[in-house]
């Protein structure tokens, strides 16, 4: 009799680590598959921050070149309204320059 009962609980322990080997196959498995959508979600929400960075980049590009284009018109029309001012101020900065390379 005592020897059924060692038959019976070995019997069971090894069923019991079977089953305790079978879950952790499976958690392995399931850890294994949530790293893989983890990474994919991050790649593309990764792509999806680079195409927004870039396109704000671009923006900000059209922006100063528009911005320079618009300063350059307004020299262009201020110097052709006053050229007599502003070979005056050409002339007196290139004084200054020229007294403060001296020093």
């Amino acid at each position: 009799m005592a020897d059924d009962s060692k038959t019976a609980k070995g019997a069971s322990a090894a069923s019991d680590y079977e089953a305790i080997s079978e879950q952790l196959a499976a958690l392995r498995a399931d850890m294994s598959r949530l790293a893989e959508t983890v990474g994919a979600i991050t790649e593309r929400r990764g792509r999806s921050m680079a195409a927004d960075i870039a396109e704000g980049l671009g923006e900000a590009k059209h922006y100063a070149e528009a911005r320079g284009r618009s300063a350059e018109a307004q020299l262009e029309t201020s110097v052709a309204a006053h050229p007599w001012m502003s070979i005056g101020l050409a002339a007196v900065a290139g004084f200054l320059v020229g007294a403060l390379s001296r020093r």
